[in-house]
């Protein structure tokens, strides 16, 4: 019988994490170095910057609140994560003796967030709005801890620079609960008959 074995799969992520730990990282000076060499085009150097960053990549999963949801798999966060540091790769230019990972970090961020954004809810909320949404959350607790209350809804459109209105449909879009499109059609058509 076919299908999907679910203890190879875990197997084979857990084989692929513990090899992560088996590269070294690479020196400064070896990373310009290869920043140069990509550059010029050279694929190879791209991969040997790219590999022994890969746990990074754990790492910054690991380190994103929205990851501890569960609501998308580590294999395909990883995989984001994993193309985010290959568009850093191809981007990065060293500058003030910065680390590679350190410029690589707001990629993998990025992506891992926009992908737990699309992919992780039953509802898709638009990413500039789930970033208005992370905003606000983070807002409160600050407010939270400042005002040792929960903030006031005005309190929180001040400090977020918004109308008070936004807040309150950010508010909304938190509170939204998905409706089955069964109970849907059947308040449709209790309207309908009632008219």
């Amino acid at each position: 019988m076919g299908g999907i074995n679910l203890r190879s799969d875990k197997n084979a992520l857990s084989d692929y994490l513990r090899s992560l730990y088996d590269v070294k990282t690479l020196p400064l000076e070896e990373e310009e170095e290869l920043s140069a060499r990509i550059q010029k085009g050279d694929d190879l150097a791209l991969e040997k910057l790219v590999k022994p960053n890969l746990r990074f990549v754990v790492a910054v999963i690991k380190d994103t609140p929205a990851w501890h949801h569960g609501s998308v798999p580590m294999d395909d966060l990883l995989a984001m994560g994993n193309e985010a540091l290959l568009k850093a790769g191809k981007r990065w230019i060293p500058k003030n003796n910065a680390r590679f990972a350190t410029y690589a970090k707001n990629f993998i961020m990025k992506d891992v967030r926009r992908g737990i954004d699309n992919y992780g809810n039953m509802i898709r909320i638009p990413v500039n709005v789930a970033e208005e949404i992370r905003k606000m959350k983070y807002t409160e607790r600050i407010l939270l801890q400042k005002l040792g209350r929960e903030p006031k809804a005005s309190e929180l459109a001040d400090a977020m620079e918004v109308h008070e209105n936004r807040i309150a449909k950010l508010r909304g879009y938190l509170l939204r609960e998905p409706v089955s499109l069964d109970a849907y059609n059947q308040e449709k058509f209790q309207e309908d008959s009632d008219e």
